[in-house]
């Protein structure tokens, strides 16, 4: 009795498939993230070597590389600099340790009394931990957020999400811009 081989696969298409298969999940699947920045750039600009900023209208923040944080000369934790920021930036609050204001005429808001080129001054030194960067970015974005939404339920008792695009256009960048300047990263703070 002969003895019957048994027919043998073909292996020549099983690398073209994991390929192809290994393609199709990265397609197809999100990545999720526990952190990120969404920053809208302002349009590029060649005429900014003749601005000036003063010194009051310049929050500055400075993280060294032992993640300890600084916001106007005061040494903070990350836990009080959303409500500083807020403090800052707010336009009910004038005096020297405020920015500028001036009134400015927002479409389909009116004439309103806004900050004059009040930005943040963001300096880490290198070897700040990636973490700290991003609690940093948060709580300052967050500050300005929470401002942007008590403006819009003060003046039109809604929500800002809830107003027109317009609205929520005019108020993120002409009345609380999100205006925050990073410097390279320094060795010395």
């Amino acid at each position: 009795m002969a003895i019957k081989k048994a027919p043998a696969l073909n292996g020549t298409q099983t690398a073209d498939m994991a390929f192809i298969m290994v393609c199709f999940f990265m397609m197809v699947t999100t990545m999720g993230s526990e952190f990120g920045l969404i920053r809208m750039l302002p349009p590029w600009s060649d005429d900014t070597e003749g601005e000036q900023i003063r010194e009051r209208n310049v929050f500055v923040v400075n993280v060294n590389q032992q993640n300890m944080l600084q916001a106007r000369g005061q040494i903070m934790d990350i836990a009080h600099l959303r409500e500083a920021t807020k403090d800052f930036f707010y336009l009910g609050n004038t005096g020297d340790n405020h920015p500028e204001k001036e009134f400015r005429d927002v479409p389909g808001i009116g004439n309103v009394l806004v900050n004059s080129g009040a930005v943040v001054s963001l300096v880490n030194q290198r070897g700040t931990s990636y973490r700290v960067y991003i609690q940093v970015q948060n709580e300052l974005a967050a500050a300005i957020n929470e401002l942007r939404s008590e403006f819009a339920m003060q003046r039109f008792g809604s929500r800002l999400e809830d107003l027109s695009e317009d609205l929520q256009d005019a108020i993120n960048r002409l009345i609380y811009p999100m205006a925050i300047s990073e410097a390279d990263p320094r060795e010395d703070i």
